[in-house]
């Protein structure tokens, strides 16, 4: 089963009521012979009542099926994604990603 993923404005807030998160870099990871696609930015509560936190994060959307074959109505490329379900792929590539890039969390669509 497919998804559509809408990429997203890179270096850009995208605010709430106690923080933002921005997403900073879209990456492709190559893992046993398909490339997956993830997203690595980084979250802040800044005007909370409860204090200040902030973490990086990684989001993998999933396995790239086709890439950027279309644009949504805001002009932003849509590309079509396989999510990962399989509980050991999942284990594997948050290990590599894990010692690729700095972050607290990874989230798999």
């Amino acid at each position: 089963m497919t998804r559509t993923y809408t990429h997203e404005d890179l270096n850009n807030e995208v605010r709430s009521i106690a923080g933002y998160y921005m997403p900073e870099e879209e990456k492709t990871l190559n893992h046993s012979g398909r490339q997956v696609l993830y997203v690595v930015g980084r979250a802040e509560i800044d005007n909370s009542c409860c204090g200040v936190a902030g973490c990086r994060y990684v989001i993998v959307p999933g396995y790239v099926v086709v890439w950027k074959n279309g644009m949504d109505e805001t002009g932003r490329p849509l590309s079509e994604v396989e999510p990962i379900v399989d509980e050991d792929s999942r284990r594997k590539i948050t290990n590599i990603l894990q010692e690729k890039e700095i972050v607290t969390q990874i989230d798999f669509w």
